[in-house]
């Protein structure tokens, strides 16, 4: 079993899946395995970024995660599926790859002995999730006795994450020779001005007190060098805990930038997600694994699942810091144990 994994894992890394990627080769692979296993497949969502829901059987367990990735990016010291040891090495192995080629083999076990389950793998959840929003207006998510995200874990259930909130911010200039700025007007500097005003939250010290994070991902401006800038971008990051809502992180930042002369355009929330750790899915998954509930930093389709279901646990291998990093890896021996999870759990729920 160790070997299909690993083989079904680099077939998954060596397709490239960012959103820049054509999603069709990946989508006719993982398709045409999961038919071979004897599995009926369904797909919807957009074209660009399509979804698949495969089922055997009627209301079993429902195993999902996303085939899509972050860029590769450079500097990597690893082949794309490079195995050193008990490590399989490329971007995606834990986030998520890793589990998917899991679902992908247990898939066929399970099918053998009859038990049924639902697999749905979805291919824009790093950004849009529209794919998800397509999935869970099918009947076999709402009727599944369950959800199982397999978002990376480290193999521990979780049981609450954090919502997310990302919007960016305008500032606009009037272009002038930099020699003579006075006849101009900086946008780079209204920016700052803007920057300045959030700081705090973007510093360790007050996400460690609040629990809400804020990263400032990317910024562009200005045209040259010698040109005073007529425009500033920055596209802002900020996850939030259950305990507050989009309208509140919303008004925290309107309310901080008061004054300032900006733009700000959303453009993409999703709630909080919270579940009982004392349900009887996860301490089953608490047993058979030997691991305690869990909190994570990172957001999942979750809230997508749980808005139909109510029986959503978020479960996977792979260390959750090790996600969009550089050299990304996953233990060989945390997918031998979620194929074998995956199994437990699907017999468990039919009881």
């Amino acid at each position: 079993m160790r070997e299909k994994v690993l083989d079904t894992l680099q077939d998954l890394l060596a397709m490239e899946s960012d959103l820049h990627s054509d999603m069709s080769t990946i989508i006719r692979y993982t398709r045409r395995r999961l038919e071979a296993a004897g599995m009926r497949v369904k797909q919807v969502g957009p074209d660009r970024y399509p979804a698949l829901l495969a089922t055997y059987g009627k209301n079993g367990m429902l195993f999902t995660g996303h085939l899509d990735t972050v860029p590769v990016g450079s500097n990597w010291a690893m082949f794309q599926g490079e195995i050193d040891g008990n490590r399989i090495y490329g971007r995606g192995t834990t986030d998520m790859k890793g589990a998917c080629a899991a679902m992908i083999e247990a898939a066929g076990d399970l099918v053998k002995e009859d038990v049924p389950f639902g697999i749905c793998l979805t291919t824009d959840e790093e950004e849009q999730m529209e794919g998800v929003a397509a999935i869970v207006k099918e009947d076999a998510v709402r009727k599944a006795k369950g959800v199982l995200i397999m978002e990376p874990t480290a193999l521990a259930p979780a049981y609450r994450e954090k919502g997310v909130y990302r919007f960016r911010l305008t500032t606009r200039g009037r272009a002038a020779h930099a020699s003579q700025p006075w006849l101009g007007d900086d946008a780079i500097l209204k920016m700052h001005y803007c920057l300045d005003r959030l700081l705090d939250l973007a510093e360790i010290s007050s996400q460690r007190s609040t629990g809400m994070t804020m990263c400032f991902s990317t910024i562009q401006g200005g045209n040259k060098n010698n040109v005073v800038s007529d425009h500033c971008t920055v596209e802002v990051d900020v996850r939030y805990p259950s305990t507050q809502t989009t309208h509140d992180i919303e008004d925290i930042i309107v309310n901080r930038l008061r004054g300032e002369v900006y733009e700000m355009d959303v453009e993409y929330t999703i709630g909080a997600f919270e579940s009982d750790p004392g349900s009887e899915i996860s301490m089953v998954l608490s047993d058979f694994l030997g691991t305690d509930p869990i909190v994570v930093p990172y957001a999942t389709e979750a809230p997508h699942y749980a808005a139909v279901n109510p029986h959503v646990y978020i479960c996977g291998p792979g260390d959750p810091k090790l996600a969009h990093i550089i050299d990304e890896y996953v233990e060989i021996q945390e997918l031998e144990e979620a194929h074998d999870m995956i199994v437990h759990l699907a017999k468990y729920v039919q009881g």
